[in-house]
């Protein structure tokens, strides 16, 4: 479910537009009548789509999209107004709204259509979020590649690996785990990141009980990169989710480390936001290391 903050200083037609909006089913609707506010709601709440009128008092339209745009540089915005003078829109678009739709009509169809708009405003985003984000992983990898040549000492070579994870390819936090052969559970042997206290309470194995059939585990058990584009709503990960939402986690890869051909752990990477697209083939990421870096040796 798509979670949108329409604002509009009419509350009438917040409250219609939350009506019709949450019809579908595809979207919550969060209203708020001030545009100084929902600021400061989207501070502390995570949207996707801002739906905004343009005339308001305190701060109109235009001025909320650009304190937006300061604070969320990518974020959809869509302008929804009666308003209709050329200058209004080309403003707008300027300062970098996403869509400008115009108030008026028969309610039903006006907001399908607007709802039409929102769902393509989060699909853009989230495609392009994935090419950003898939290109900051392969960068990630081939650094990290690279690295295990260079360095030989162990602990200092796990540690940079998550250094790069997050320093270099903006993930919110990373974290390598290595499979301890006589438990068959995943030990974490190095992190970087928002991680506060995540790794302690979330017990993995790469059996298949329900502590192996997260993300983890089967990436390393069936050797093939695993994703989870939306932890909230993901199954196999149900165990974690609860964790994984105090921490603001919202998707995540598993990458396998595979040793002479078997995968030996992964490392795995999260981010607060949708991105992680499932074309990350099996056998298309891996990371091989030398034998001499795994702590079970």
């Amino acid at each position: 479910m798509i979670p949108v903050l329409y604002v509009d200083d009419d509350p009438f037609l917040l409250d219609v537009g939350k009506l019709y909006l949450e019809r579908t089913g595809k979207s919550h609707i969060d209203i708020q009548e001030s545009a100084p506010v929902a600021l400061e709601i989207m501070k502390i709440r995570q949207y996707d789509v801002v739906l905004s009128d343009y005339q308001m008092a305190g701060m109109d339209g235009i001025m909320f999209l650009k304190e937006v745009r300061a604070a969320w540089l990518h974020f959809p915005f869509i302008i929804f107004t009666s308003r209709r003078r050329e200058e209004i829109v080309i403003e707008a678009l300027n300062c970098g709204a996403d869509y400008y739709l115009q108030k008026g009509g028969e309610p039903k169809s006006q907001f399908a259509e607007l709802s039409h708009v929102i769902m393509r405003a989060v699909e853009r985003k989230r495609t392009n979020d994935t090419i950003l984000h898939l290109n900051c992983l392969y960068a990630v990898l081939s650094r990290t590649n690279r690295a295990v040549i260079r360095i030989r000492d162990r602990k200092q070579l796990l540690e940079e690996v998550c250094r790069i994870a997050v320093d270099e390819g903006q993930f919110l936090m990373a974290w390598i785990g290595i499979v301890d052969p006589k438990t068959h559970e995943v030990r974490p042997v190095a992190a970087c990141g928002y991680e506060e206290g995540y790794l302690s309470t979330v017990p993995i194995s790469i059996d298949h009980i329900p502590k192996g059939m997260g993300r983890t585990g089967t990436a390393i058990r069936e050797c093939r990169p695993m994703t989870s584009n939306d932890i909230p709503s993901d199954s196999r990960m149900e165990i974690y989710q609860g964790e994984a939402a105090l921490r603001g986690y919202r998707s995540s890869a598993s990458i396998p480390l595979v040793c002479n051909g078997e995968a030996i752990g992964a490392m795995r990477f999260y981010t607060s936001e949708f991105f992680f697209s499932m074309t990350v083939r099996s056998g298309f990421l891996r990371i091989s290391w030398p034998i001499s870096v795994l702590p079970w040796n």
